[in-house]
């Protein structure tokens, strides 16, 4: 009998053991099948996306023939290091040349613009002094009109008074039945035509001094004297604007000219000395490109090679702007090299409705195209030194700018939940950490008040 009621009690463990297994599967597998039906829409895809990067020149600093080129496509820069040297012996003269005959041309145009300017301060302090005297003699005229308006306005004011008199005296001889109620029309006739005449001139008086009070304040209505202010105002304003126009075309020519005579001075150093200069890379980075070879003539500031920085590499995606109106600077982001299989987790850098590539080549690849209604969002690639896929020197570079890549924009539904998680884990931690630091505090204060106690 006991041996039947042992296998009993084993057998409905293992059963026991099975469901709770079964409902644990079952919840798991709700809440799978959950976070499957959710809407992920802090996850944005992109698929028309670059990775793009500045270039920069190395351009010769002379015209001449390229006498020496240690360049290669993939070959690492630093700045300051020497790319090629350009040689010309005429080149320090016919610099030096170009630069004194542009040094005239930008005299000859300060001088003329400083001219124009005094004519034109001249003719602007002649307005002014224009504005000011008819300004002043309207407002005079407006002044001796505006007293004579009051003199009139306060003999309208005892004529009032005395038609008011006559009234009264005219209703107190009504009352004594000394006179009819027919005969007080006439003089109430006389009393409201002495009012009228009075709210008149008041009337008069009130539009005078508002017609100078806006004159004071530079505001011209109606009138001759009036259009005759308001024309000299245009006139003032014009000149003003052409004066103010002047004055920034001089700073900028001075500021040019300036530069020439650094320049100047600079080459004017270099006479005696052989026509050659070095090619010097102004920036670290990665050549991309060679574009001269040996023997080339080359101009002023024709580029020999162009590189890139692999720090400045950044993803450009584009999307439509209702979907990424409320995102914000910082949002994560991950970057797909498709050809590569390779994931890297970024950040949003920029969103711009209009990316102005600028001059011809600035950029290494060309940015997708973007229509009305769509704006370009700019990642900026986290930094994985670990990561070997992606510091090969091949087509595309260390950065492997050129190349499509697939761009989501926020965190999945599981990834929040995760990084949320992990967040409270570590409050909690915190929190248990200050509690204990607190009890432990309180514990050393109770000691130390039992042992002053024992003292005692």
């Amino acid at each position: 009998m006991n041996k039947i009621d042992t296998n009993t009690s084993k057998d409905m463990r293992i059963l026991s053991i099975a469901r709770i297994s079964g409902y644990i599967f079952a919840t798991m597998l709700l809440a799978v099948t959950a976070l499957a039906m959710i809407p992920n829409k802090f996850f944005i895809v992109s698929t028309r996306a670059v990775v793009n990067a500045p270039v920069q020149m190395i351009a010769s600093p002379i015209y001449g023939r390229v006498e020496t080129l240690t360049l290669q496509v993939g070959q690492a820069v630093t700045s300051g290091d020497v790319m090629a040297t350009v040689a010309n012996p005429n080149q320090d003269q016919t610099s030096l040349n170009g630069l004194r005959l542009e040094r005239l041309d930008l005299t000859e145009k300060v001088n003329n613009a400083k001219g124009t300017f005094a004519e034109r301060d001249g003719r602007l302090k002649q307005v002014e002094t224009q504005i000011n005297t008819v300004r002043n003699g309207v407002l005079s005229e407006l002044s001796a009109v505006i007293g004579n308006s009051q003199s009139t306005v306060q003999s309208y004011e005892a004529r009032l008074k005395e038609q008011d008199a006559l009234l009264d005296r005219q209703l107190v001889m009504l009352k004594r039945n000394m006179v009819s109620d027919i005969s007080l029309e006439p003089q109430r006739q006389k009393r409201n035509a002495a009012q009228y005449e009075l709210d008149a001139a008041r009337g008069e008086l009130k539009r005078n001094e508002i017609v100078r009070s806006l004159i004071s304040d530079g505001i011209y209505t109606g009138g001759t004297v009036a259009s005759s202010l308001m024309t000299l105002e245009m006139e003032r304003t014009k000149i003003a604007s052409d004066q103010a126009e002047n004055g920034i075309g001089i700073r900028q020519m001075s500021e040019r000219r300036d530069q020439v005579e650094k320049l100047i001075a600079r080459e004017e150093g270099r006479l005696g000395k052989a026509g050659a200069a070095e090619v010097v890379a102004d920036h670290a980075g990665q050549v991309v490109s060679v574009d001269a070879s040996f023997g080339d003539f080359v101009r002023q500031g024709q580029p020999i090679a162009k590189s890139l920085d692999c720090r400045e590499a950044f993803a450009a995606a584009v999307y439509a702007s209702r979907d990424v109106e409320d995102l914000a600077i910082g949002t994560p982001a991950m970057v797909n090299y498709r050809s590569l299989g390779v994931k890297k987790s970024g950040q949003v850098q920029k969103i711009v409705r209009y990316f102005n590539s600028g001059a011809e080549n600035r950029y290494f690849a060309k940015f997708p195209e973007a229509e009305g209604h769509e704006v370009y969002v700019l990642v900026k690639v986290d930094e994985d030194k670990n990561d070997a896929s992606l510091a090969s020197n091949d087509k595309f570079f260390g950065c492997h700018v050129g190349e499509e890549v697939i761009i989501s924009l926020g965190e999945s539904i599981v990834s929040r939940m995760s990084r949320y998680a992990s967040k409270a884990v570590t409050t909690l931690a915190d929190a248990g950490t200050t509690l204990f630091a607190s009890a432990q505090a309180f514990d050393l204060q109770h000691i130390a008040t039992l042992e002053r106690n024992r003292a005692h």
